[in-house]
């Protein structure tokens, strides 16, 4: 708790209030918990590569998870919330418009490690973190919009619609470079 203090004071912001201002748990429609529920795959997959990186993997050992979890379990899922936003969004609505243009962008990114730049340690770097950027925007933002403008009995439609085309993720990439071994001589 003296750190804390120290904190705010050194920063000048009440703790009171900062402590009032912490993001609160989102309530999520339960048509739009299949994609939620997969956020957390997709969070997994950033804290492995921070893992990976820290422990040293072989890149190319990282670029093979990448692929995997791209052709596995990311694009699908990424088909999945585009099939969705098409089916509830305007062509022109600016939330679609980002998460379709967020969506090209992870997906240059994979392309560029998988097509030769394993050895750029910063494009993990910077995969793993718009991937968690992003997923903090739709969980945070993207879904509590949807929830605000569209119908509730089309978004319940949606969600069973949704279920019917879902497929539950499953990580199975070996070998599990995020765990730290150590070797025994």
């Amino acid at each position: 708790m003296v750190r804390l203090t120290l904190l705010f004071q050194n920063k000048r912001v009440n703790p009171t209030i900062a402590m009032k201002t912490e993001t609160k748990p989102q309530k999520r429609d339960k048509s739009l918990v299949p994609l939620s529920r997969e956020h957390h795959f997709g969070l997994l997959f950033c804290w492995k590569l921070r893992q990976g990186l820290k422990n040293g993997t072989d890149l190319e050992v990282l670029r093979d998870y990448v692929r995997y979890f791209w052709e596995n379990i990311l694009k699908a899922h990424c088909d999945e919330e585009e099939w969705v936003l098409k089916r509830l969004l305007p062509k022109h609505d600016t939330q679609r418009m980002r998460l379709e243009e967020e969506h090209r962008l992870l997906e240059a990114i994979i392309q560029l490690i998988d097509d030769g730049s394993p050895r750029n340690k910063d494009l993990f770097q910077v995969l793993e973190k718009d991937l968690v950027d992003h997923i903090r925007w739709e969980e945070r933002e993207l879904f509590n919009y949807l929830q605000s403008v569209v119908q509730p009995d089309e978004l319940e439609l949606t969600g069973k619609l949704l279920e019917h085309r879902h497929a539950p993720s499953t990580d199975n990439f070996q070998p599990e470079f995020w765990t730290k071994t150590d070797k025994i001589e």
